[in-house]
């Protein structure tokens, strides 16, 4: 049980950044766990399963399913028009819509036909944006969402592929940007058919909210400007849980005063496997992994190129030696292989420093190499182990 202050724990910063990760700290939905606040620190990659977005002005950032969206004034300045029924046959798709009445997407509203915790929902979104199910949910306080069967769908009057949020007998519920749009085309709940010139006074709605992913052209919720976009993997998470699990665990302490008070709770995870996982994407090359010194699983290793060479057998044990005494953790890769297979590997496994005992062992030279570098040096004995102790 740990007392959560409410700030982002500065041992996973220090830790994260020890390891040389490039992270951000997101928030993000609390999910089962639930509580009152979530963060994740998530390690910047193209593989990532995670949308993040950030703001490079001002300090937020945010994971795609919690990120707050600014409602764009889609064409605000306009006057209305006529509302118009016009024939879209065989356009059920919003896209086809669009491209069947030469109309931006953004002109146009996208229906959702959806099924929340048993009753019938059909929400409506700008043509171009996404629907996010997580800040449904939150906004109507229901526990499952999923698209309508047919028998659902039998209830009400609506027409998939047609439908629009005149006229609806169902539940409707608007995306905050609907509030801003003017003259936009949506369905008519008559299939082959759409309006044209549609208008907020000619919708029917219960509830409008943020309903919506973020996209490339939205700006910061905080500071207004552009909005970046980048995957990541999670590496780590907090919850300020509060008292929810203390309340039902009669979880209490006593108070300076002597007072009972519920505990305040906050749960901690750091995912070593993700956050290796993560290093290698942020660390690699197509010869394999480049492993940041510091947490290298070795700081070295030694190559010995032949094991009928006795004095580069003797060389490259003296070395091995040598260096664990000093404390340097290093392996000795004394394989009988060809050295191109050692070299290979040696680049695989990305082990910060390598050292080659070779055809000059006789005269007590190897050649040095780091990991990141393409740059090869001759040196001592004497002198690797003073470049790595």
């Amino acid at each position: 049980l740990i007392a959560f202050t409410g700030t982002v724990p500065t041992s996973y910063k220090k830790s994260f950044d020890e390891m040389g990760i490039d992270y951000r700290i997101v928030k993000a939905d609390t999910g089962v766990m639930g509580g009152l606040l979530s963060e994740e620190f998530q390690a910047i990659a193209p593989l990532g399963e995670d949308t993040l977005i950030y703001c490079e002005e001002c300090s937020y950032s945010s994971n795609m399913e919690v990120s707050a969206v600014v409602a764009r004034k889609l064409n605000s300045d306009e006057e209305e028009k006529a509302l118009e029924e016009v024939e879209t046959p065989h356009c059920e798709a919003i896209e086809k819509v669009a491209e069947y009445l030469d109309l931006p997407l953004q002109r146009t509203l996208k229906a959702l036909i959806m099924n929340v915790d048993g009753e019938l929902v059909v929400f409506f979104v700008n043509g171009e944006r996404e629907f996010n199910e997580n800040k449904t949910l939150k906004l109507l306080n229901a526990s499952e969402i999923g698209f309508a069967d047919d028998e659902l769908i039998a209830s009400s009057n609506v027409v998939p592929g047609y439908c629009g949020p005149i006229g609806l007998n169902c539940k409707v519920v608007i995306d905050t940007e609907v509030l801003n749009m003017k003259n936009f085309c949506c369905g008519a709940n008559r299939k082959g058919y759409h309006f044209i010139n549609a208008n907020l006074k000619d919708i029917h709605y219960d509830l409008s909210g943020d309903i919506v992913n973020a996209m490339e052209a939205d700006v910061c919720p905080v500071c207004g400007k552009p909005l970046k976009f980048a995957k990541g993997i999670e590496v780590g998470n907090t919850f300020k849980l509060g008292t929810k699990y203390a309340k039902a665990m009669n979880l209490q302490y006593a108070d300076e005063n002597n007072r009972l008070q519920d505990v305040w709770m906050g749960s901690y995870g750091i995912g070593i496997g993700r956050t290796m996982a993560a290093i290698v994407e942020q660390n690699h090359d197509e010869k394999g992994i480049i492993w940041p010194e510091n947490i290298a699983p070795y700081k070295a290793i030694i190559l010995l190129m032949s094991l009928k060479d006795e004095t580069q057998v003797a060389l490259a044990e003296k070395i091995y030696a040598q260096l664990q005494e000093n404390g340097v953790d290093v392996i000795l890769d004394d394989r009988d292989e060809r050295p191109g297979v050692k070299f290979n590997d040696a680049e695989l496994i990305g082990i910060p420093y390598r050292i080659t005992v070779g055809k000059k062992a006789a005269d007590g030279i190897v050649e040095f190499k780091a990991r990141n570098s393409t740059e090869i040096s001759e040196l001592t004995v004497d002198e690797v182990l003073n470049r790595l102790k």
